[in-house]
């Protein structure tokens, strides 16, 4: 009889503990469960894709390659488009690194390049559809933002901008070489151009160089203005113009020994410049100005005018527009007679 009831009340209590027990057992099975969720592989939920809108994005160069047109700028975007009224879709540009680009160009064959921040060179084979990166270093004690790309001249490629920062490549991009100069110094470069059998180099503090020997060596020229230089050109009877601070503007027809200086309407800094098909010359800068010039750079007429933001590049496109790049994004600009408004 004792070991009936020892028997009884030792299952009595084993039923107690178990209900005692039963909470905490589901709630380790719950935390278990949850883990098991959280690690499991799961398609991920679909986000929408960022849309850059090509009036709010800042544009600092412009490009074309056939009937293609790039426009390249802020946060490392490259867009791209097969007509001057659009659409615009973005380019895939890998690794994407969020620097600035300051300058784009096409070099012949579908290959375009890009420069920007930290020594940052992408390059594209699909005409500007993706880019490739093949330059760049994080590195603040040695890096550089490069403002230009140039080329090819003579087979070459250039790119060039701040601390006298100077690359050449003789493989359309793919790789760089540095080159050094004891007449560019630390001094920022802000354009290139060739003509002539000789290439001229632009820069900060009035800086002019010439290069005979394809980048080689460099001497400098006679000082004109001490202002910046932000650009030059190749005039179509091989001169070559060069624009910067304060609207000045400065040619020279006997490859850099003589120059004289353009007469423009005001007194605002010029970023941006191409050479139209007719010949007419058009330069672009702060305040939204457009100016442009039918008689070689002696003398521009006022195109266009705004009131804040500026103009960073201009791309001539068909029908005597104008593509502009700059703090409004990229915009269109009709054909206007020189010194006539749209």
């Amino acid at each position: 009889m004792s070991q009936t009831v020892s028997s009884l009340t030792r299952a009595r209590v084993g039923e107690q503990a178990g209900n005692r027990g039963w909470p905490a057992a589901v709630f380790t099975g719950m935390v278990l469960g949850a883990a098991l969720y959280a690690f499991s592989p799961r398609p991920q939920p679909a986000f929408p894709a960022t849309q850059v809108y090509p009036d709010r994005l800042l544009v600092t160069g412009l490009a074309q390659s056939g009937k293609r047109l790039i426009a390249a700028g802020e946060q490392g975007h490259i867009l791209i488009a097969d007509d001057a009224h659009g659409p615009w879709r973005e380019a895939k540009v890998e690794p994407q690194r969020g620097d600035n680009f300051n300058q784009v160009a096409a070099i012949g064959g579908n290959v375009l390049l890009a420069v920007g921040h930290d020594d940052w060179i992408v390059r594209s084979e699909d005409n500007g559809q993706g880019w490739k990166e093949v330059s760049f270093n994080q590195d603040s004690d040695q890096s550089a933002p490069l403002f230009g790309v140039a080329g090819p001249f003579d087979g070459k490629v250039y790119a060039y901008g701040a601390f006298g920062t100077l690359m050449v490549s003789a493989d359309q991009g793919k790789t760089w070489q540095s080159l050094k100069s004891d007449a560019i110094g630390d001094k920022h470069l802000y354009g290139m151009v060739d003509g002539n059998g000789a290439m001229l180099l632009v820069g900060e503090q009035g800086l002019m160089l010439k290069s005979t020997d394809g980048g080689q060596n460099w001497q400098a020229l006679p000082s004109v203005y001490k202002g910046s230089f932000f650009g030059a050109l190749e005039l179509p009877d091989h001169g070559w113009l060069a624009y910067g601070m304060r609207g000045h503007v400065f040619v020279s027809h006997d490859a850099g020994a003589s120059w004289k200086e353009g007469q423009t309407p005001a007194p605002l800094s010029l970023f941006g410049g191409a050479v139209q098909a007719d010949g007419k010359i058009v330069l672009v800068g702060a305040q939204r100005t457009v100016i442009i010039s039918d008689d070689g750079g002696a003398h521009f007429k006022l195109r266009s005018q705004g009131e804040r933001q500026s103009y960073a590049a201009v791309l001539p496109v068909d029908g005597g527009q104008l593509l502009l790049g700059g703090e409004p994004g990229v915009a269109m600009e009709a054909s206007a007679p020189a010194g006539g408004r749209p």
